[in-house]
């Protein structure tokens, strides 16, 4: 089975719901058109990252009647895109909402927040618990990390582990320049980590980031798919709004199984058994 991908890696507008909405309508109806069968977008595309108290004013339910244009246009695409989400329960979360065959849902919410450095999210989200794959009906079971997410192996591994084996890196990672060289270390680094992941999970890996400048800060795009075996398939060029197109072929997750069965031999029992005990030690 295969299916076609489009990575729309852009630029959005902070704390302007309805102009990056718009966007996403021109993005997916220009994807129907070329035959795109499932289109993913970046963290926060509907709101902007940098939002502060602002979060919870762009926050909306995943059953909001602003988002119906968006459950439109799912049936005839599957549409994933980062928002600011309204829980039933008033949280406010940085989630990943999937619209598909005129429904959506809100298939993550974003576990690690970062307060390091320039990032303070946690004081105005509140923190996902669960990582857990979705079921699409062109994709199978899918799994998404968003930015902060990936820095931490038990996301993907817990998503490889249920089932997932294409994972969307969805992310807002800013530019920081290696200045004793002159090179985007932080390019390097997220491209080393998808790669890693993919190889060692035996999944696709789409890595999904803005480009753009918002509030001082630049975002640097270089979106990307990996293969099973960790090669890069595709690339898009840093600092441009693009459209990247790729085929999810899953004979290539076969086939890296049967080449080298190290995911599927691995066991998560004795890892459950080991953390129990670390934890127990450290009590």
């Amino acid at each position: 089975m295969s299916v076609t991908l489009r990575l729309a890696q852009h630029d959005c507008t902070l704390a302007n719901f309805d102009k990056n909405l718009q966007k996403h309508v021109a993005y997916i109806e220009q994807a129907i058109r070329d035959g795109i069968e499932f289109i993913a977008f970046p963290e926060l595309s509907l709101a902007g990252y940098n939002l502060q108290d602002a979060a919870q004013d762009i926050a909306v339910h995943i059953h909001d009647p602003s988002l119906q244009p968006l459950r439109d246009l799912s049936n005839h695409i599957s549409i994933l895109c980062g928002a600011v989400e309204l829980s039933d329960d008033y949280g406010v979360y940085n989630a990943a909402f999937f619209f598909e065959d005129g429904n959506g849902t809100s298939v993550h919410r974003k576990i690690y927040l970062p307060t390091y450095g320039m990032f303070e999210e946690l004081r105005y989200f509140s923190a996902g618990i669960e990582a857990k794959p979705f079921v699409s009906r062109r994709l199978g079971s899918v799994g998404v990390a968003i930015c902060e997410d990936n820095w931490h192996l038990g996301v993907p591994y817990l998503l490889a582990a249920q089932g997932a084996k294409v994972i969307f890196s969805m992310s807002n990672s800013p530019l920081r320049i290696d200045f004793t060289s002159g090179e985007l270390k932080i390019a390097e680094g997220w491209s080393m980590m998808s790669r890693t992941y993919a190889m060692l999970l035996s999944v696709y890996v789409a890595f999904i980031n803005r480009t753009g400048n918002e509030d001082g800060l630049s975002y640097w795009g270089g979106s990307e798919l990996i293969s099973p075996d960790g090669a890069v398939i595709c690339k898009a060029p840093c600092f441009e709004e693009t459209a990247l197109d790729a085929v999810i072929d899953f004979n290539l997750v076969k086939r890296a199984r049967l080449r080298s069965s190290h995911f599927l031999d691995d066991d998560p029992r004795w890892l459950n058994s080991e953390l129990e005990r670390v934890l127990k030690q450290r009590r």
